[in-house]
């Protein structure tokens, strides 16, 4: 069956336009967008609220993953659970206690809607970057404002004010590039993250309970990323793609230095991740919370053209 026939049938699903056959769906779960959310991170991590938040209500310092590891299937969630289950109230109601003051003593809260909506916006553009970057066919204009629109719908299952949310995608753009240049500013918190994209600090990084592998596996993964030689393989390909998919505003303005050989080597991975991934097997292609949303709603795994 195709997809186009596969997602026919399946209006009732798609209660706000999110649903198997939007754009969403073929990005926000694609497991590329582990490539993208290192910038997605390091963007968060620089906005004002959200990094003294880390500082004051995480062990972030400790155990940086353990963060994304709590967040990323809700978040996730969100857009692949069936939309009765409230998962974005759900993930929204972790917040309601992220609260505290700015040394100022400025108060700040993490259901602000300006700052949820940053968080947002950041995962929004992971999404982008899954097509612009690791895909070999980017999104056109039209796809874009369409996605644009499918992401505004999957702000709104969190039932916070969409006061803040700009109307289209050239508005998003440039509330966007403010954000990039005028909003975030350096903070312990971001401080810290880049120096591990540099490799300068590593911490110790912890095993939550929800992680789908054994303990067994982590413990050995753990123990590899201590290793000097293994951190010197994986550690130039991780700084490429979280660095490389920074704006170039927020990389000179936070002094992270970045090269045109960098540029071209970024692009040269960037196309190699593509590749592959046309012939990666399809249960490896979906973030495991995506993929049962694909069981869910159709009753099949994730057709092949749903990818990009």
């Amino acid at each position: 069956m195709s997809f186009r026939a596969q997602t026919s049938d399946l209006a009732a699903e798609r209660f706000d336009g999110i649903g198997p056959g939007s754009l969403l769906w073929q990005l926000a779960g694609d497991s590329r967008i582990a490539y993208a959310g290192g910038m997605a991170g390091i963007l968060q991590t620089m906005h004002p609220v959200i990094g003294q938040a880390l500082v004051d209500h995480s062990d972030f310092f400790d155990d940086p993953m353990d963060r994304v590891f709590r967040s990323l299937p809700g978040i996730v969630g969100v857009v692949y659970d069936d939309p009765k289950a409230q998962t974005g109230h759900t993930v929204r109601d972790f917040h309601k206690e992220i609260k505290g003051s700015f040394a100022d003593g400025r108060r700040y809260h993490a259901l602000d809607p300006a700052t949820y909506w940053w968080a947002h916006a950041t995962f929004h553009m992971m999404a982008e970057h899954v097509a612009d970057v690791y895909s070999l066919r980017p999104l056109g204009d039209d796809e874009r404002e369409r996605l644009y629109q499918e992401g505004v719908a999957w702000y709104r299952r969190y039932g916070v004010s969409e006061a803040p949310v700009p109307k289209d995608r050239a508005a998003f753009q440039v509330e966007w590039d403010r954000h990039c240049a005028e909003v975030l500013q350096p903070n312990p918190a971001s401080d810290w993250l880049l120096k591990l994209v540099d490799g300068r600090v590593f911490p110790k990084v912890g095993r939550p309970a929800y992680l789908p592998f054994p303990e067994r596996y982590h413990r050995v993964g753990n123990a590899m990323l201590r290793q000097g030689l293994v951190r010197k393989l994986i550690g130039p390909p991780l700084r490429l793609s979280y660095v490389g998919a920074l704006p170039a505003i927020v990389r000179e303005r936070f002094g992270i230095e970045w090269t045109q050989s960098e540029e071209r080597q970024y692009w040269r991975q960037a196309r190699r991740v593509a590749v592959e991934w046309r012939v990666r097997p399809t249960a490896w292609r979906w973030y495991p919370r995506a993929y049962a949303g694909w069981i869910r709603a159709t009753g099949a795994p994730p057709p092949r053209s749903a990818s990009r």
